[in-house]
């Protein structure tokens, strides 16, 4: 081994050395090599630059065309789709003009309305009204309007039958401001409001259906409206004369007159509206005929958000393909929008903070913010508009109405005589992106391919000395420890030859430590039979001298009581191997209580809680460890042979002294008067029973129930008071109660109640019936007096209990079995049941079946004692 470590030492020198003249060689030969990788790293960039270069400029035409195409299409399409919308309002608003009910209304209202201006109207009337005017619309009103003084008496309607209605239907409507249309019928009992009863319903429908601002009925000679389905300021007033002569369903009213052809459709474009408040407002109007007579005029007042939704696809951008700064809209020839702005409906307070360092004044933001649109409000300048208004379309790179550059596609739209133009636009940066993305693509591709070249180029360099560079590798991880090293070299040359010796060498290495891992194993496995863990872990840290001085633990020690009658039965290998598995079945308990097992050389079991690991409720940890031992060893060997095992095992708690003793054989060893009352003890308790000092039982007194023995006597330490734990449970105060109380009620009626509980018990279990001979009135007063002893007792159960285990074993003796408890106890429950009545609630039932279960336990374990007696242990 020596050989082959000095060897290896040589070789990693040796190799060390020729890595060194190597890398001195292969510099002084790389002049060719370093041509031969420039020349191809230079035709490798020509041709990178080249390619590219075509790819780019074939691409970015192509991109431009699509874009273009893209943008046209966009705006041929919302062209059209505009155009069908004012088709089909023309249609509708052609069809309504002339259905039936739309002819009677006009006739009625327009019959009743002339009535009208023959009406008287009181003062109080026209009071009310001027309060409507001054309150609710002028207020509204003069927040739309520029700064200038508005005149209330231009506004106020004259004429009698206007002041009839506006007072009936506006001022004295009792519903708010633009709920007015919620009113059918006035109450004035007047031909008008009968007819507005009669029609108002209808014209509802048509406004839910087609979506109108507002509909209209007008008298075609004298410019009236006779009816307005929303009953805004311009109800019942002139078109033609005073104020209102100025707006715009004026203008429509007089092209209807001038060419009155039926079915014709007049179209007014946008303009402030003052019975709107100002707002924008565009009228579509048409002659309503009867017969060949022309007797009206039907008008609706265009919604604004249908020509957005004409023009949006409902707010869809991105579905229409224009995806984050695209937006198509329409311009007047006022040069103002006639469709919302996409970017105000996106986010309002951004598009107010963008177009206002464009030129946009505040009082018209403030406009676009109360009427919530762009319509009528936004000034378009741009050069792409103005072209479209002048007729022509196409596509250029313009600066739109937010300051953006954007690629713009503008064409002109005619409708009804309307000069509008629409436009497709979209940001320079988005429309181009593909561009630019192609030109990062192809930059990213030329310096991959150039790195690639590189790399290709420093891989043959690298080819001769990879070997080389590998063994020594190799090496140094060998020398560092890494024994599982492997040498990947399949050359059939020096360097071969030289791997298969390295191999040699490290794989003696590692069979060696391989060896030594296994000792080392076999070593950690021997001592922590001998220590426990946590003493192993600080061997293994360095400690050398190791002793602990240790203020409170729980020593149990059981005592394996048989074991030398159970030896004259069975052989050596047979005893033994039944040990194994009772004490691993011992040790598996003690690991799950925590509880460690401190070796012996006899049969006795002695453990510890507290000893490494420090344990607030050790004593109640050992008992109840205690408990489990008793259980194993009576569930696990008793009645397999004519013999049986049992425990003796005694508890004390207090301080001990332990420590690693011996260099040669080492043990953990515990010492102390704590150990030595615990050792002593364990020959003073009875077979099967665990008997405890006062420190244990002071700790664990609430948990179980124990009975106090006589002071035992202790060589050198007198006199010792103890415990001996009867049974696992423990009665609870309030349970007692109830028993107590509940067999109170009983005892009138004891003699029918033990009558009771035999007829259950014999029905139950028909085999106990030969166990009772001749009359079973003295066993049912025996059975109800010794009920009440016992109930009586559980007060204070330690006096009752020397009773109850003599009980359970003359019942062993009558041939009582373990079995038959359960029986007892249900025949009893039922009694008391039968007996109490609706008194017999469930916590009575649960108190008597733990007290039920106190006292059979106390019996059992007792009968239990007098079948080991019988068998020797």
């Amino acid at each position: 081994m020596l050989n082959s470590l000095n060897r290896l030492r040589k070789f990693r020198n040796a190799s060390l050395g020729n890595l060194k003249l190597g890398n001195f060689k292969l510099l002084r030969g790389w002049t060719i090599q370093s041509k031969m990788q420039a020349l191809l790293l230079g035709v490798s960039l020509g041709s990178v630059v080249v390619v590219s270069g075509i790819g780019w400029y074939q691409t970015q035409a192509t991109l431009r065309n699509k874009i273009a195409e893209q943008l046209a299409g966009i705006s041929s399409s919302k062209a059209e789709q505009f155009e069908s919308y004012f088709e089909n309002l023309n249609n509708q608003v052609g069809m309504l003009a002339a259905e039936s009910n739309v002819v009677k209304a006009m006739v009625d209202l327009n019959g009743s309305f002339r009535n009208l201006e023959r009406s008287f109207i009181p003062a109080e009337w026209d009071t009310a009204l001027d309060t409507y005017y001054t309150e609710q619309f002028f207020p509204r009103l003069k927040t739309n309007l520029a700064p200038q003084e508005v005149t209330p008496s231009v506004y106020r309607p004259t004429g009698q039958a206007a002041r009839y209605l506006q007072y009936h239907y506006i001022a004295s409507n009792p519903n708010p401001v633009g709920e007015k249309n919620k009113l059918l019928d006035a109450g004035d009992g007047s031909n008008y409001t009968k007819a507005h009863a009669k029609y108002q319903k209808f014209f509802a429908g048509i406004i839910q259906k087609f979506g109108y601002y507002d509909l209209f009925l007008i008298n075609p000679k004298t410019g009236d409206i006779v009816y307005s389905y929303f009953k805004e300021t311009d109800f019942a007033t002139n078109q033609l004369q005073g104020f209102y002569a100025q707006s715009s369903l004026t203008d429509l009213v007089q092209a209807v007159q001038s060419n009155p052809i039926q079915g014709n459709i007049q179209v007014a474009d946008f303009k402030p509206y003052r019975p709107s408040y100002n707002a924008p407002a565009a009228f579509l109007a048409t002659p309503i005929y009867s017969g060949s007579n022309m007797i009206g005029i039907l008008a609706v007042q265009i919604p604004i958000e249908k020509i957005d939704r004409a023009i949006s696809r409902s707010n869809n951008w991105e579905g229409s393909g224009l995806q984050k700064t695209g937006e198509v809209y329409l311009v007047g020839p006022d040069s103002l929008m006639r469709s919302t702005s996409r970017f105000w409906v996106e986010d309002p307070k951004k598009y107010q903070n963008v177009v206002r360092y464009t030129g946009t004044d505040p009082t018209t933001l403030q406009l676009m913010e109360k009427f919530n649109t762009t319509i009528g409000l936004q000034k378009i300048n741009s050069t792409a508009a103005q072209a479209a208004l002048a007729g022509k379309q196409g596509l250029i790179v313009d600066r739109n109405y937010r300051g953006a550059e954007v690629l713009s596609s503008y064409a002109p739209l005619k409708l009804n005589g309307l000069n509008w133009a629409i436009l497709a636009e979209m940001e320079v940066g988005e429309a181009y992106r593909p561009l630019y993305t192609l030109q990062v693509i192809l930059l990213m591709a030329a310096v991959l391919f150039l790195l690639g070249t590189a790399f290709l180029a420093a891989i043959a360099a690298k080819i001769f000395t990879s070997p080389l560079r590998r063994l020594t590798d190799s090496a140094r991880r060998l020398s560092a420890g890494e024994l599982d090293v492997e040498v990947d070299v399949k050359s059939q040359d020096e360097f071969g030859e030289l791997a298969t010796e390295f191999k040699e060498v490290a794989n003696k290495l590692r069979q060696t430590e391989e060896q030594l891992e296994t000792k080392k194993q076999e070593n950690d496995i021997l001592l922590h039979n001998i220590l426990p863990s946590a003493i192993v872990d600080r061997r293994n840290e360095g400690e050398l001298v190791i002793a602990d001085s240790l203020k409170q633990v729980t020593i149990l020690n059981a005592h394996v009581a048989g074991i030398a009658e159970l030896s004259k039965q069975m052989s050596p290998v047979e005893v033994t191997e039944m040990l194994t598995r009772l004490f691993d079945e011992f040790d598996q308990a003690a690991e799950h209580f925590g509880v460690e097992r401190q070796n012996t050389l006899s049969t006795d079991y002695v453990a510890v809680c507290g000893l490494t690991q420090i344990r607030f409720d050790h004593s109640k940890r050992t008992v109840d460890f205690a408990l489990a031992m008793l259980d194993i060893i009576q569930r696990r060997e008793n009645g397999r042979r004519n013999f049986a095992l049992g425990l003796r095992i005694s508890i004390h708690a207090g301080p001990i002294t332990a420590g690693v003793v011996g260099t040669q054989k080492i043990a953990y060893s515990i010492w102390g008067e704590t150990v030595y009352l615990a050792s002593r003890l364990q020959s003073k308790t009875e077979l099967n029973y665990i008997l405890l000092t006062q420190n244990v039982y002071e700790r664990v007194a609430d948990s179980y129930t124990f009975m106090q023995n006589p002071s035992v006597n202790i060589e050198n330490l007198g006199n010792v008071e103890t415990w001996t734990l009867v049974t696992a449970q423990k009665l609870m105060r309030s349970q007692v109660d109830l028993v107590q109380s509940s067999f109170e009620k009983v005892k009138p009626i004891s003699g029918k109640a033990a009558e009771l509980f035999y007829n259950r018990l014999f029905e139950l279990a028909p085999s106990f019936r030969p166990m009772f001979k001749g009359n079973m009135k003295p066993q049912e007063g025996k059975l109800m007096a010794t009920l009440a002893i016992a109930v009586e007792g559980l007060r204070q159960p330690e006096k009752i209990i020397p009773a109850v285990q003599k009980l359970g074993r003359d019942h062993a003796g009558y041939g009582v079995k373990a079995e038959y408890y359960d029986t007892v106890g249900e025949a009893l429950l039922w009694a008391l049941a039968q007996g109490l009545g609706e008194e017999f609630t469930t916590p009575v039932r649960k108190a008597w079946e733990e007290a039920y279960t106190f006292l059979s336990e106390i019996m059992k374990e007792a009968a239990a004692e007098v079948e080991l007696e019988k068998i020797g242990v």
